[in-house]
């Protein structure tokens, strides 16, 4: 692992290797807070508010109930070579997102739109039913605008561009000198350092090698918010650490035994144990959202027929001290109230990653942060077909409210038929919610301009670095 000696980078302990430098294909946390400085989307997120606000785009018009939508790009937008960019990237790179061979796991926030470019700055944007939310949803790095055919190498259209990439080591950026917003860019260079552990990390960070952290151990908190309260400061944020069952293979093809082995768990002792100042979850969509009415776990179920449980499973999880401390806590429950030895099977990022996509996993530790403030963004992913999926689990019923939830244009009926397909996937439980995620994130005092927030979102380009705090 490499520390740059520039005083002016910001270095970044950003967990394990970044995956994949594709902002259409990237899911790690990781992976897309390197995407967040390298590719801009037509929107940008205020980093306080969470309100989407003009990026690569100087307005965006909403129309009839969120089923049109306009944007006016910025005159003169150029990639970081210094070519134009105009509405026609735009195009092309949101038709590549839209094409089901590109495997691209958000394909289905544009599946059905229709998108056209009236001028070199202006694109209109239609859907069959009310996308009230995708201002917010251009925000992401899903939506943003990335060169066709892409190659890590490839031009960008945000506020760095790569420098360099060492695989298990670092991925370097620097200032886009075209950015639309170059200006605002006060820090010149950011090192995104692979760190697995996180005492490693929180090592670095109190020895001044690196000014921020996404995450630290559970150990050290009391000892960080009594002696660095400045710098570290837990919240709520807006996601949700839960476990996936592998519905397409033996024994969890079964819906009973699925619940039984999330009825064994005892969330509170998990989150007093190990949870680090998260909460226990009895949903999967986290509360805070204003109107919506969450769903709750099922009562446990009767008893599963003893010769049903397995004597054995395999628990997969990726690396990091708080993965490996709540699979034992899981290990511990269900060896004690089912009597089922659990094996762990513990991987890397991106071999964790494939083995999950491929469903080479019986139960595989998961969270999801939400891409936008609605409960809509934790439901659409367990879709049958949708490559977030991951659990092999399909349900006609559900796929059936989750598309009548997008057709509704009263935002109760909405929230109604949500909570009913929250309620279904609960009950079927092809995942089981452990923890409300809470953001752990140090934050050096020389970095100004830092806002914590619920999704967890850094707009690198509004940073400023303080070598003196």
């Amino acid at each position: 692992m490499s520390c740059t000696e520039e005083p002016s980078a910001l270095r970044i302990a950003n967990g394990d290797d970044v995956a994949i430098l594709d902002p259409l294909l990237a899911t790690g946390s990781g992976d897309l807070r390197v995407m967040q400085a390298l590719h801009a989307g037509l929107t940008r997120f205020h980093p306080a508010t969470l309100q989407p606000e003009p990026g690569l785009a100087t307005s965006f018009t909403s129309h009839q109930g969120g089923r049109r939508w306009t944007f006016h790009l910025r005159p003169d937008l150029k990639w970081s070579d210094g070519t134009a960019l105009t509405s026609a990237d735009v195009l092309q790179s949101w038709k590549r997102l839209q094409n089901p061979s590109t495997g691209a796991p958000f394909q289905s926030w544009l599946a059905d739109a229709v998108f056209t470019a009236t001028s070199p700055d202006t694109l209109e944007v239609s859907f069959p039913f009310p996308h009230p939310q995708f201002a917010a949803m251009c925000s992401s790095p899903a939506l943003s605008v990335a060169p066709v055919p892409f190659t890590p190498d490839a031009p960008t259209s945000g506020p760095y561009q790569l420098e360099s990439r060492k695989i298990r080591d670092s991925v370097r950026v620097k200032k886009n000198a075209h950015y639309w917003n170059a200006l605002e860019v006060q820090i010149p260079r950011i090192d995104f350092l692979t760190v697995e552990s996180q005492f490693t990390a929180l090592n670095l960070f109190l020895s001044g090698e690196v000014h921020y952290t996404p995450n630290v151990p559970a150990l050290a908190i009391p000892k960080l918010l009594e002696k660095f309260a400045d710098a570290f400061q837990p919240s709520p944020q807006f996601g949700t650490y839960f476990i996936r069952f592998n519905t397409k293979k033996s024994p969890f093809h079964d819906p009973l035994l699925r619940q039984q082995f999330s009825a064994a768990i005892q969330r509170n002792l998990l989150a007093e144990s190990v949870g680090a100042g998260r909460m226990p979850a009895w949903s999967f969509v986290p509360p805070g959202i204003p109107g919506y009415p969450s769903a709750s776990l099922p009562s446990p179920p009767q008893k599963v027929i003893d010769k049903k449980i397995p004597t054995h499973v395999e628990y997969l999880y990726n690396s990091s001290e708080l993965n490996r401390d709540i699979a034992e806590v899981l290990q511990h429950q269900w060896q004690t109230n089912l009597g089922v030895s659990t094996r762990l099977v513990n991987q890397e990022w991106k071999t964790f990653l494939y083995a999950q996509r491929q469903g080479d996993y019986q139960i595989s530790r998961s969270s999801w942060i939400g891409d936008y403030l609605d409960p809509m963004t934790f439901l659409e992913i367990f879709q049958s077909h949708h490559p977030n999926n991951r659990t092999g689990w399909a349900s006609a019923e559900y796929d059936g409210l989750i598309q009548e939830a997008r057709q509704a244009t009263q935002q109760d009926r909405r929230f109604q038929l949500l909570h009913e397909a929250e309620t279904l996937l609960l009950r079927e439980a092809p995942i089981a919610p452990l923890l409300f995620e809470t953001s752990q994130e140090l934050v050096s005092p020389k970095l100004k301009g830092f806002h914590r927030n619920l999704r967890g979102v850094v707009d690198w380009s509004r940073l400023t670095l303080q070598e003196e705090p």
